[in-house]
């Protein structure tokens, strides 16, 4: 189960500095890192579900919950840092 918080705070911390660099470069699609993860393990919990049994899809389901809260969590830190253009 330590897992899943170890993979919840990665996520955090991997969006929210590509968001901020994203943002800090006056770019306004700053999201699109936390929809590229969102996106990617969506489509492997889906498959998973069809190919694997029990525990193992349920997991990779877990794992995408995860993900999608990590991202949500680490654009909205993206969005209330600010950042000095120099």
């Amino acid at each position: 189960m330590q897992i899943f918080v170890y993979i919840t705070l990665v996520t955090i911390i991997i969006v929210s500095i590509s968001s901020s660099i994203l943002r800090k470069k006056n770019y306004s699609k700053y999201w699109i890192p936390s929809v590229l993860l969102i996106g990617i393990s969506f489509v492997i919990a889906v498959v998973s579900i069809f190919t694997m049994n029990g525990w193992e899809s349920m997991g990779f389901f877990i794992m995408f919950i995860c993900i999608t809260i990590g991202s949500f969590i680490g654009t909205a830190i993206s969005l209330l840092t600010k950042f000095k253009k120099i």
